[in-house]
């Protein structure tokens, strides 16, 4: 298969045409007596040629007639003698020379880049004709012909002006050290005046440039023509004012140049930075003042000026980049705005976060004494406002107006009458759980579904329920505010805990009271003793079918007290009663049954 493919390759390169050289390279001799000859042949067979051969014709001859013509055409440019340079207006003068044949040479050297383009699409269309006698073939070789001629001389025209700007450049060099430089008193007030001008024509351009606004707007034609012409003197009158300015310019630099003064760096990226603002073009004179300065004052001050500059240069692009709007919000949203939103929402995220944790688990003096929910309501609400308030500063750092999101609000308005619906009533309930403080973080609650536990956290969406198994539940806001909760430590955190037990039938009742009254007060167990009316009871129950039923009544604390100690338990009191009443031989009924035979 890859024979195949190179033997089809080489057919259709055998049937290619290539570049005929002999339209161009050839002595000027040669060259001529063919175009004339072509000339010649084609004019005596037009007449037997149909109407679109005979455009075709009309254009070859054409271009056999251009190509003659370039042949003639001589090097035409005319490079004149640098005159002798001896004082500061004629060398001036000389840099306005060299800045025109700096410019022709570009064009040359534009024109020379725009041909060779061409010559190399030709290179393409020429490649892919067949037959070599068709008329449109050889006009796309004559075309081709024309402009390698045009680049022959054109290259031989830009080596010229290499040598002779070089030469240019050298002169303008060595002519700064004979030169002698006059002090002029009235530089410096000229170039503030050919300033204060020029910023006089850019108000005038603004102004300019809202009255044609405004014409344009009314569709006042007379007035529209009127503002062309005055807009175009203005910028005929802004061009001079900065041309005169830069020489200016150039002037004060020159002494500078001469004398080697380092400050000659600092006022050269004035001017370069004066030109970029008002893409000036002088290119060829920041080349010059390049050359001069790194002859004049040494490769090493200007390379170090330069990428000083340039590292200036590239911190200032970078900081026009990231202020560049890429987000069409309000004026435009930069990288910048959004870093410091990010900043600020960050810091201000952190400072909300330090504050809630600092009042949460503060033991300071004069949060010492506060209980556990009012530290969590502080900072909760602390902690939502300064997020907020983050959130708002935030906003307004990248210049994004509060009062333009009215629209974005009224679309959420929609959007939580809907979708958010839930989420909005656990929010409110959350604010109403911390302003109300019926429920509480310490309480212990008990809800519909049975589940009993301590309020561990309330926050704005959900609350958390640590049982006394030390699982946490996780239960929206809405679910403690819409339905029935047993809060046991609401007023306050002491509770009657109730141990019930029995004794047998025949047991001295009294006796069973005193003992375990008298026992539970030199016991160790932790309940509340010193209340007149939380004093610990002992009442009988119930008689029941196997025992004398009673109960211990205790009053304890659910939370822990300032040494961290906790009142004791259901089992430690069940505990307790079990080894009183074994230590006082006080029987403990177990269920029983007398079962009576009786004989038939």
């Amino acid at each position: 298969m890859k024979f195949i493919f190179l033997f089809l390759f080489l057919i259709s390169s055998s049937f290619a045409i290539s570049i005929d050289k002999t339209w161009y390279d050839n002595t000027k001799e040669e060259l001529q007596k063919l175009y004339t000859t072509q000339i010649t042949k084609i004019t005596s067979s037009k007449s037997d040629l149909n109407a679109e051969e005979k455009e075709q014709v009309e254009y070859q001859l054409l271009l056999l007639k251009k190509l003659q013509a370039t042949l003639n055409d001589e090097n035409s440019f005319d490079l004149k003698n640098i005159d002798e340079i001896t004082t500061i207006d004629k060398y001036i003068d000389q840099i306005k020379l060299y800045l025109k044949i700096a410019n022709d040479y570009d064009s040359i050297k534009e024109e020379f880049t725009q041909n060779s383009n061409k010559i190399y699409l030709l290179e393409e269309q020429i490649d892919k004709l067949t037959n070599k006698e068709d008329i449109s073939t050889v006009n796309s070789q004559l075309l081709y012909a024309y402009y390698k001629l045009k680049n022959i001389q054109d290259k031989a025209t830009i080596d010229e002006y290499d040598k002779y700007l070089e030469n240019f450049k050298k002169i303008l060099l060595d002519s700064l050290e004979p030169i002698k430089f006059v002090d002029n008193p009235t530089l410096q007030n000229r170039i503030e005046k050919a300033l204060n001008s020029f910023n006089d024509i850019i108000k005038d351009e603004k102004k300019l440039s809202l009255a044609y606004d405004k014409a344009k707007i009314t569709e006042n034609e007379w007035k529209i023509k009127a503002l062309d012409a005055q807009i175009e003197q203005l910028k005929i009158d802004k061009s001079k004012l900065i041309n005169q300015y830069v020489y200016l310019k150039v002037e004060e630099l020159l002494p500078l140049l001469k004398n080697k003064k380092t400050s000659y760096f600092e006022m050269s990226n004035t001017l370069q930075q004066f030109m970029r603002e008002n893409q000036a073009n002088y290119d060829s004179l920041n080349e010059l003042l390049k050359y001069l300065s790194r002859e004049r004052l040494g490769v090493t001050k200007s390379t170090f000026a330069d990428t000083k500059q340039s590292f200036i240069d590239i911190i200032k692009f970078g900081w026009e980049e990231i202020n560049n709007p890429i987000i069409p919000i309000g004026d435009g949203i930069s990288i910048l705005a959004i870093s410091k939103f990010f900043f600020i929402f960050i810091l201000g995220f952190s400072i909300a976060t330090f504050y809630k944790k600092r009042i949460s688990n503060a033991r300071s003096n004069y949060l010492k004494n506060t209980s556990i929910s009012t530290r969590t309501m502080l900072a909760n609400l602390g902690y939502y406002f300064l997020v907020a308030i983050t959130f708002v500063f935030g906003l307004k750092s990248i210049g994004i107006d509060l009062s333009s999101l009215t629209i974005l609000v009224g679309a959420l308005s929609v959007g939580i009458g809907f979708g958010l619906q839930n989420i909005v009533s656990n929010f409110i309930s959350g604010i109403i759980l911390i302003f109300e403080r019926a429920i509480q973080v310490g309480h212990i609650i008990e809800i519909a579904t049975g589940l009993r536990g301590k309020v561990s956290q309330i926050n704005m969406r959900s609350s958390v329920i640590t049982t006394f198994d030390n699982i946490d539940i996780i239960i929206p806001n809405s679910t403690l505010i819409q339905n029935n909760v047993i809060n046991l430590t609401f007023s306050d955190d002491i509770r009657r805990l109730n141990i019930p037990f029995g004794v047998a039938y025949g047991s001295d009742i009294d006796n069973v009271i005193h003992i375990l009254l008298d026992n539970l007060k030199d016991s160790n167990l932790m309940y509340i003793r010193n209340d007149s009316e939380k004093i610990a009871k002992v009442r009988m129950t119930m008689m029941n079918a196997s025992s004398i039923d009673f109960e211990l009544l205790v009053w304890i604390s659910e939370n822990p007290d300032e040494n961290g100690i906790g009142s004791s338990n259901m089992s430690d009191f069940l505990i307790f009663i079990y080894k009183t009443l074994q230590a006082n031989n006080i029987e403990i009924p177990f269920p029983q049954m007398d079962i009576h035979l009786k004989r038939n």
